[in-house]
């Protein structure tokens, strides 16, 4: 006599272990391009940012999606990510980090995240904290005091006479010598972290999120520092001579009491938080919304040097147009915000976190292109976008497919000294375009020009803004 058991997880007719919102799931056309098994790519870097300057390197990603014939083929983006990057620029930017995403991991409800990374740059923007960073540029004729400050028209003018060397007329510099404001809104950010973090998905659609990053910070000011400077009346580089820099707006605010965390120090987040996400592929969404609120705390019985608390919110919110005239026209959109206690360093009042990862700003790709990175920190931050995603061609090269999308946007943002404070006025503006190149879907390539009122930007990175 033989006795059959029967599994029910494993029965004929497959039930699902988890069960997950329909929007989820790639649509048909997608889902029959989707790759099986094992892929790999290797992507050489060649990345400009205004702030970050032109850099090269190189970045892999092994991917394995496993089989169509998997419980969550049509659901995850990628079985297992690996990657890692190494990058360097001529502004001595130094990048390097490798990660792991494993989505519904072991075919169950948890995905975990981990990543190691090391971050060096020597040109961070600081341009003070609060609603006062949101004030217009000011600069004096050639850098030379005596002839008022002025509105700034961009930011290329207010960086070029900061380069101009200048008489001393502050109380921290000697009568007598001679200086430039090269350095006045730069200073040496140099992080090193591990990170890892674990989500549940339930009801379909939620997620519970517990996440933990242990941070070493350190900072270096660019006070003193030489470099070459013009000279006032001839300006070119025969006349080019090295002064120092002067005090920088860093060092002012630290000595005015403005701010914290002047030298670094250690940071070690642990975040909770919950989402509902029912987008249909993360790293290139056609449908779907994302909403998320964590709360993270940093606490000085943890090892940390400070204690404070941080809290955001994000909604992103993606859906095709006119499906009946345009194959591959989405609408995509998000609106976000960020709190941080008093007692924040303020390296750390710029940083959020979302569940598709950290972002700063408000400024630079992440936010509000057009400004530089880190133009506006405050207490409160407010900053959202707009972009419309028009898939016009496709490419097929053996087994590597491609995919290209025209993406014109505009975005918004701004801060305010406390959540008493927040309106709907007075927010920083920028738009612009760019083209998105997919790579077998999970890899996406962005090259975006972006204006502001300030400034002109071209931004070369992977992965979409949002």
């Amino acid at each position: 006599m033989v006795l059959a058991f029967s599994n029910p997880l494993y029965s004929q007719e497959k039930t699902k272990r988890i069960e997950l919102h329909e929007d989820k799931k790639l649509d048909e056309e997608e889902l029959a391009h989707k790759k099986e098994g094992f892929y790999f790519n290797a992507l050489p870097l060649f990345s400009s940012d205004p702030v970050r300057g032109q850099g090269g390197g190189l970045r892999t990603n092994l991917f394995f999606n496993g089989k169509k014939t998997d419980e969550y083929f049509e659901y995850q983006p990628y079985q297992y990510k690996v990657s890692s990057q190494l990058f360097q620029t001529n502004q001595g930017v130094r990048n390097y980090f490798i990660s792991l995403d494993t989505p519904y991991i072991f075919e169950t409800a948890f995905r975990f995240k981990s990543s190691l990374g090391w971050d060096y740059n020597p040109n961070s923007q600081y341009f003070g904290v609060g609603e006062k960073s949101l004030e217009t540029l000011k600069e004096r004729p050639r850098n030379q005091p005596g002839y008022g400050d002025y509105d700034s028209p961009n930011y290329n003018g207010y960086e070029e006479n900061q380069s101009y060397r200048r008489p001393a007329f502050k109380p921290s510099e000697i009568a007598g010598g001679n200086y430039s404001d090269q350095g006045y809104n730069s200073y040496t950010f140099n992080s090193t972290t591990l990170f890892n973090s674990i989500d549940y998905t339930f009801w379909k659609a939620f997620k519970w999120i517990g996440a933990s990053e242990i941070s070493k910070n350190i900072i270096r000011h660019s006070d003193k520092a030489w470099s070459p400077s013009k000279d006032p009346l001839f300006g070119d580089a025969l006349w080019e001579t090295s002064v120092p820099n002067s005090e920088s707006k860093l060092t002012e605010d630290f000595l005015a009491g403005r701010i914290k965390g002047y030298n670094g120090g250690q940071a070690n987040y642990f975040r909770t938080g919950i989402a509902y996400d029912t987008r249909d592929f993360e790293p290139d969404p056609d449908s779907g919304i994302l909403v998320e609120f964590n709360i993270a705390n940093v606490s000085k019985n943890t090892g940390s040097s400070f204690d404070y608390n941080k809290l955001f919110f994000q909604m992103k919110y993606f859906r095709k147009l006119f499906p009946s005239v345009f194959e591959e026209l989405v609408f995509a959109t998000r609106i976000a915000g960020s709190y941080s206690s008093s007692g924040t360093p303020f390296s750390e009042i710029r940083y959020m976190w979302s569940v598709d990862g950290p972002l700063t700003g408000i400024g630079g790709l992440q936010t509000v292109r057009g400004y530089r990175q880190d133009r506006f920190i405050g207490t409160m931050a407010g900053f959202g976008s707009y972009e419309v995603r028009w898939r016009f061609a496709s490419l097929k090269m053996g087994e590597q497919e491609f995919t290209f999308s025209f993406v014109p946007f505009y975005d918004y943002g701004r801060v305010w000294d406390s959540e008493k404070k927040i309106g709907l006025q007075s927010y920083k503006f920028s738009y612009g375009s760019g083209l998105r190149i997919i790579w077998n879907q999970a890899t996406v390539i962005l090259i975006d020009l972006a204006k502001s009122k300030e400034d002109t930007q071209l931004f070369i990175d992977f992965a979409h803004a949002f």
